[in-house]
């Protein structure tokens, strides 16, 4: 339940359909979908490059593996198989 003026936020994304009566969202309530957490890509893209740059930001430890172009239709198999969390392809 939302309360009056306040408003609900998708946080991830589902994989089936859940229907629910559009009444709830009346007088004044908003449901947003954020992508990306609702950042602005051409502001907030150089800052995360600049935390990343300075150290700040540890994102070569989330890299389960990393696969060439050529190999896409693998890094897909092993997406699907669940073999690792976040699989990176190199483009050259």
């Amino acid at each position: 339940m939302v309360r009056h003026a306040g408003m609900a936020v998708q946080v991830s994304g589902i994989e089936q359909k859940i229907e629910f009566d559009m009444e709830l969202f009346e007088w004044n309530k908003r449901y947003i979908n954020p992508l990306y957490g609702n950042c602005d890509p051409r502001h907030d893209f150089s800052r995360l490059l600049d935390h990343y740059h300075r150290g700040e930001l540890q994102l070569d430890e989330l890299v389960t593996r990393t696969y060439p172009l050529e190999d896409l239709a693998g890094a897909f198999r092993d997406m699907h198989a669940g073999k690792n969390a976040k699989g990176v392809l190199l483009i050259e």
